[in-house]
């Protein structure tokens, strides 16, 4: 019994021995029994330190164990870390830290800045994949906002993969805190099928910290040729890049097989303050060469670049959550100076936007807000199918503040169609004001605006107006509604050139001039609110009616159109005529309320609709309307105080020879209104309002109460 006590003690003293142990030599040894007791045999180390800024290879690369066991002369370089990294079989986590001191001849004192010159052949690949570089573990880097190991391209003239700063064709590898500058071609390249789940993260890459000046690579992260689930940047501050300064692109995203990359969370444009721009000089995003189904946000901040975004002939990408044209505080203005968002060249299915508020993108104070179809290519594939919905398109972060973008709000060209704007839900709803040269702007056929604000603050209400059109619509075959508000624009609130247009149900109202003026043919206006449109002058020496709107004003202006049907539409309480028709013919008015505007009704001039005569009305009894119209004409009645249409009322054909109607009243009419009439020809020419006659007063009605007889 003693004995067996004895051996189990003995077998716990050796296990707290070896805790201890283990404890003590931190990983890097580990115990192997040896006979009847212990020894420390050394673990693969998975951790290596930089120790110097200087760009030798004259250590023993190896692995970590023999680098570290013979290291240069000057100590371990980032260089022969590399290349240790990349010679250790797959396995665990590697991880390359920094401590290099303050005596090293590439720290520079005022900034607290350790610079590595890497040259003249560049820095090697990531090619193990699973290993960190992490230069925030460079004793002193949190003492200062701004990473303290610099990378420095100027003299890397070499390189199998370009002349990059770091380079990853391999998986799971992460790069934090380090600073990329004067690199030929990327700052970080990401290439190859090999290449996913890599991250970069607390970068800054094209400027120089800490002040902030541009110190340009071409790139500063190219993410291409097949590469895939890469992350840039990430959700916190801490993972935020700066990625600014670059001569072509802040980030790359190219190739058909390059797809489910992330860029998020980064200030891309700005400096480190986020208060100055630090142009990208053509793109702060590209994308391009059919990459697909990359996401570009949710965080990020794109201002201060030539180009915010560019989808260059790329499908199936999403854009959300951005502030694209501001600051970091949401409404400070720093513009992408050609344009936020472009789609171009045969981009297609790429969704800008969303329907909730982390979805929404906030483009404002740029050149154009969005712009879709051909930029670069003469005759390029029609982009198409792309959705651009919930977004803030001109005013700040909080929907009613003005921060409009030079040119349209969003601008659709001749090889744009079948896109959506806005959406079935209201949710999908852009808000889209205080544009300069107005909200929406469509050259491409068969688009599709719904649920948008065009010209309101968020709210609905907030007057902010696009300084021309709320839309200008030049294709053919689109179509506008439902839910949309044109309202308070400079202009109309449409302006449609365009055949065969659609625009039902949509509320339009407190233009400056017209709620829609319609150039093109065959088009139909259904089911819309048309009201408190103003009929003013344009407030600019320029404005030319006949070139820049419809010459006339009225609450709906059709002018030299053929074949437009007007129906069902509520057309009230503008400072002009409800409805004018200026030349051209068969245009049908059919069932609209049309009521308390100014001067008329229906307005018909310069022989509009083959001067077709209004009715005339010749009794109104309690069951009955009579009149004489046009042989074979379809005749409308409605009620009204003041001989326009407020109530429609039914129809009726006219008969025999002569053209008269009788039309049967189905419940009596107050006497305070007057009955009136449309005549429409069997071409689909419709008239004026007829000259009104009172509706009659009801019959007196007398109660008779026989005498009392009492017996």
């Amino acid at each position: 019994m003693t004995r067996q006590l004895s051996a189990r003690l003995t077998k716990y003293a050796v296990a707290l021995f070896v805790i201890f142990v283990s404890a003590a030599t931190s990983g890097r040894d580990i115990l192997r029994p040896v006979g009847g007791g212990v020894r420390v045999v050394r673990a693969t180390p998975t951790t290596i330190t930089v120790t110097t800024t200087q760009d030798e290879l004259n250590g023993d690369t190896s692995s970590f164990e023999d680098l570290i066991d013979n290291p240069g002369g000057a100590g371990i370089s980032l260089r022969e870390a590399i290349i240790a990294a990349n010679a250790m079989p797959p396995g665990p986590r590697l991880f390359i830290h920094f401590a290099i001191p303050d005596t090293d001849p590439g720290y520079e004192t005022g900034s607290l800045i350790w610079r590595i010159q890497p040259g003249p052949s560049a820095l090697p690949p990531l090619t193990r994949g699973n290993v960190s570089i992490d230069g925030t573990t460079q004793p002193g880097a949190s003492l200062v906002s701004h990473p303290v190991i610099l990378l420095d391209g100027t003299n890397v003239y070499e390189g199998d993969k370009g002349l990059n700063g770091l380079t990853i064709t391999s998986s799971g590898n992460v790069l934090r805190g380090i600073a990329l500058i004067l690199f030929w071609d990327a700052g970080v390249l990401i290439e190859g099928a090999e290449a996913s789940n890599n991250v970069v993260t607390g970068c800054v890459i094209g400027v120089l910290a800490p002040d902030g000046n541009p110190q340009p690579n071409y790139y500063g992260v190219d993410i291409r040729n097949g590469a895939r689930n890469n992350l840039i940047g990430g959700f916190t501050a801490a993972d935020r890049n700066i990625i600014s300064g670059n001569d072509y692109a802040g980030v790359r995203i190219d190739g058909s097989t390059t797809m489910s990359n992330t860029v998020a969370g980064n200030w891309i444009g700005i400096d480190a303050d986020g208060a100055r721009a630090r142009a990208n000089a053509y793109y702060g995003i590209v994308v391009s060469g059919g990459a697909q189904r990359n996401v570009i946000g949710r965080g990020n901040v794109i201002s201060g670049n030539s180009y915010g975004i560019m989808v260059m002939g790329a499908s199936d990408n999403r854009i959300v959550g951005n502030i694209i044209g501001l600051a970091p505080d949401r409404t400070s203005l720093i513009g992408n100076r050609e344009g936020g968002v472009f789609l171009v060249d045969g981009a297609s299915r790429n969704v800008v936007g969303g329907e909730t508020e982390t979805e929404r993108n906030i483009i404002s104070g740029n050149g154009y807000g969005i712009f879709a179809g051909q930029y670069y290519v003469a005759s390029p594939p029609i982009t198409r199918w792309n959705h651009i919905k919930g977004n803030y398109i001109g005013v700040d972060a909080s929907g009613i503040v003005p921060r409009g973008n030079v040119r349209q709000g969003i601008f659709l060209t001749k090889f744009a169609e079948s896109n959506i704007i806005g959406g079935d839900d209201r949710r999908a709803g852009n808000v889209v004001a205080y544009n300069g040269f107005g909200g929406i702007t469509i050259k491409g056929a068969a688009n599709r605006i719904s649920s948008n604000i065009i010209g309101a603050g968020a709210d609905n209400t907030t007057p902010l107006g696009n300084q021309r059109h709320g839309a200008l619509i030049i294709g053919d075959g689109n179509i506008v509604g439902p839910s949309n508000t044109f309202a308070f624009n400079q202009l109309s609130g449409l302006l449609i050139k365009g055949d065969h247009t659609f625009i039902h149900e949509n509320t339009i109202h407190h233009n400056t001039r017209s709620g829609i003026c319609v150039r093109g043919d065959g088009s139909t206006i259904m089911s819309n609110t048309v009201t408190l449109n103003q009929g003013m002058d344009v407030p600019w020496d320029d404005f030319d009616a006949q070139r820049d709107d419809c010459s006339l004003v009225g609450g709906i202006v059709l002018t030299g159109t053929l074949q437009t049907l007007i129906r069902s539409n509520t057309i009230r309480d503008n400072a002009v005529p409800g409805l004018i028709i200026s030349g051209g013919e068969r245009n049908r008015v059919s069932s609209n309320s049309i009521t308390t505007n100014v001067a008329s009704g229906i307005v018909l001039l310069n022989g509009a609709n083959r001067g077709i005569s209004p009715p005339t009305i010749l009794a109104v009894d309690q069951t009955e309307v009579r009149g004489v119209a046009c042989l074979s004409c379809r005749v409308e009645i409605f009620a009204d105080p003041d001989g326009q249409g407020r109530e429609f009322l039914g129809a009726v054909d006219t008969s025999g020879d002569d053209g008269t109607f009788s039309f049967a009243l189905s419940s009596s009419v107050p006497a305070t209104l007057q009955i009136t009439a449309t005549s429409t020809d069997v071409d689909g020419n419709t008239s004026a309002f007829a000259v009104g006659i009172g509706a009659p007063a009801p019959p007196s009605v007398y109660t008779l109460h026989l005498p009392l007889v009492v017996r």
